[in-house]
């Protein structure tokens, strides 16, 4: 804690009140997945609901992907990387055909502060998720086809199209969803 200049009042750090947000947030994604995993469990019972909470929390690295070690599939995401070795969010954004805006609030920021610094190392954990589902361009004819999967509804995400996914969060699934695909096993 600081003292303010004008008494004795301690006035928590902006380090300290991030640490409190970090915690606070993982502890209510503890408790909604708790929620989640209860209600799955009354899903015949319960009518299927609309789930709009992000399901990520904002410091989590995307999981290692079986497939990080092929050379071949981490090649096609490296026009997303500056020269730094940084993942960039405006070519994440163009890549995946929405406005910078849009990445900016899936990612918990404005779109000045991911425009002045796109390739910010507090943003590389989260643009991991959208490079793994970039991935997925390794088979497909073409970022304009890549774009056009974005957009189609899949079966096998109940039958909802991955820039819903993208939209509510769920980057994780939808990485291991890619994932699956490029490896040919079940999800």
């Amino acid at each position: 804690m600081t003292k303010t200049p004008k008494g004795d009042m301690a006035v928590p750090s902006l380090g300290e009140l991030r640490e409190a947000l970090v915690e606070q947030r993982q502890q209510m994604d503890r408790l909604l997945n708790q929620i989640d995993a209860a209600l799955r469990g009354n899903e015949g019972k319960r009518e299927k609901r609309t789930n709009t909470r992000r399901s990520i929390s904002l410091t989590s690295p995307p999981r290692i992907s079986p497939l990080d070690p092929f050379q071949g599939v981490m090649e096609v995401t490296r026009d997303l990387r500056v020269a730094n070795g940084n993942l960039a969010a405006d070519r994440v954004a163009k890549l995946f055909g929405i406005p910078l805006s849009r990445l900016a609030q899936w990612l918990g920021r404005t779109k000045q502060a991911v425009s002045k610094t796109p390739d910010a190392d507090s943003l590389q954990d989260s643009l991991g998720y959208f490079e793994r589902i970039a991935r997925l361009r390794w088979v497909t004819q073409g970022d304009a086809e890549f774009r056009q999967w974005l957009r189609t509804p899949h079966p096998s995400v109940a039958g909802k199209d991955p820039m819903e996914l993208l939209a509510r969060g769920e980057w994780q699934a939808l990485a291991d969803f890619v994932d699956d695909i490029l490896s040919g096993t079940p999800g």
